[in-house]
């Protein structure tokens, strides 16, 4: 999309309630459309909803990305060496289905996004059976359509001291052993459940995901929130693009995926 275009998305938008995210504890970076990376938090410290758009509006971002984690000074992120000085105070736990890991099948994609419409149904089932794993431990869970080749399933009320002990010192590391637990025991049930890999799981406490909302100028979609695994298994992918095309907001008609 040109940068005129992913403007006018965020000027003709209103900055939405990002709940149940707290997004002014959120560390926040955008790429340009000349790939340079910007942290917002640098130009303002609390990053909100509003502050956000404006930003958005400013600098026409490819890409907008938020941490996985909260921070009470979300300014002072930088190096992971660095992190524990910003002090974690909570997070979420995130699973990448992409649809690019079903290349190869006998399918269609969409002339202006590339989007497999076959491959993300795909995704969309995997999605399904993940959060319903994923339901065993914890209930207050998101979904977000990536904009591009599948959904992120945002575990929000993942806790560090589920699964490790937490040091006040060092609570970077704290994030990180407990990501990791958490990830080995997700993946003893999934080799039971899958052939093959077909998402990410990370331990990294310094991940950045897309922000629920934004805009994906790469393939010129919204990533959507789409909310928890039934409103998922409720909606089409037809119905997923759908939602998430921001022909409206950009050129004031809506123009539907066939």
């Amino acid at each position: 999309m040109r940068p005129e275009q992913v403007k006018k998305y965020y000027v003709n938008t209103e900055p939405p309630s990002l709940e149940p995210w707290s997004i002014a504890r959120k560390h926040i970076r955008i790429v340009t459309g000349d790939r340079r990376f910007i942290k917002l938090n640098t130009l303002r410290s609390r990053v909100d909803e509003k502050a956000l758009w404006r930003l958005c509006a400013r600098h026409a971002p490819s890409h907008v990305y938020m941490s996985v984690v909260n921070y009470l000074f979300p300014e002072r992120v930088g190096l992971k060496s660095w992190g524990k000085h910003a002090y974690p105070v909570g997070g979420e736990y995130v699973i990448d289905v992409d649809n690019y890991l079903f290349r190869g099948m006998d399918t269609h994609e969409h002339p202006r996004t590339w989007v497999c419409m076959a491959c993300l149904e795909v995704a969309r089932r995997y999605t399904v059976r993940l959060c319903e794993l994923v339901e065993e431990n914890y209930e207050n869970i998101r979904i977000v359509f990536s904009g591009a080749r599948g959904f992120h399933i945002h575990v929000l009320d993942f806790n560090v001291k589920d699964w490790a002990h937490y040091d006040e010192h060092d609570p970077v590391k704290s994030h990180e052993v407990a990501r990791f637990r958490y990830t080995l025991h997700l993946a003893r049930m999934l080799d039971a459940m899958f052939d093959e890999p077909h998402f990410t799981l990370s331990i990294d406490p310094m991940r950045m995901i897309s922000v629920p909302q934004t805009l994906n100028a790469s393939t010129g979609l919204v990533c959507r929130l789409i909310g928890n695994r039934m409103d998922l298994e409720r909606k089409s992918v037809m119905r997923i693009l759908d939602e998430a095309n921001p022909s409206l907001a950009i050129w004031g008609c809506f123009h539907s995926y066939p």
